[in-house]
Formats: C-alpha cells, sequence, structure tokens
C-alpha cells in the first residue's frame, strides 16, 4: 500500500506530536493534523498546517465525524452481543 498523504488524529499538540514522532523515528515524513473537540465532542478546531487546514478542512471533518459515527455502532453492536451472550 501507498502511504496516506495526511493523516488525522483526534486530540491535541499531544496526540499530533506523538504521532509526528513515532512517523519521524521510521523516517515517514507524512503530514499530520489534530481535530480538537469541544465540551460537547464536536470538533471545535484543527491543529497542524495551515495550508493543509485551508485546503482540506472539510474533508478532515467529515472523515473525522464518519469514524467517530463508524466506532460508535461498532461499540454498540458489541454491546448488543453481549447482552445477548450473557442471557
Amino acid at each position: 500500500w501507498h502511504h496516506p498523504t495526511l493523516i488525522v488524529v483526534d486530540g491535541t499538540d499531544i496526540q499530533k506530536n506523538t504521532a509526528e514522532k513515532v512517523l519521524s523515528e521510521r523516517r515517514i515524513y507524512i503530514p499530520v493534523v489534530a481535530v480538537v473537540k469541544d465540551d460537547r465532542h464536536k470538533a471545535s478546531h484543527i491543529i497542524g498546517d495551515d495550508k493543509i487546514q485551508k485546503k482540506y478542512r472539510f474533508d478532515i471533518l467529515l472523515a473525522n465525524s464518519e469514524s467517530h459515527r463508524f466506532a460508535i455502532a461498532y461499540f454498540r453492536s458489541l454491546a448488543r452481543k453481549r447482552l445477548i451472550k450473557d442471557r
């Protein structure tokens, strides 16, 4: 597989810097941006290169939203299976 052209992480500078450090240690240079959430777990802003933010803002937020929707649906499915199995 080819490397992605952008990596999006949930979190703040800490998660972004950690991702960049791991990539750098492996000599992989891919831009990383972080989506910061507010108290209601909604995206409040993006941390990262300004040019990337401006060019891909909609796509970054859409991908982030879809990944959360998928994860929530998956874990609800697991919870239902556990509930049925435990009966």
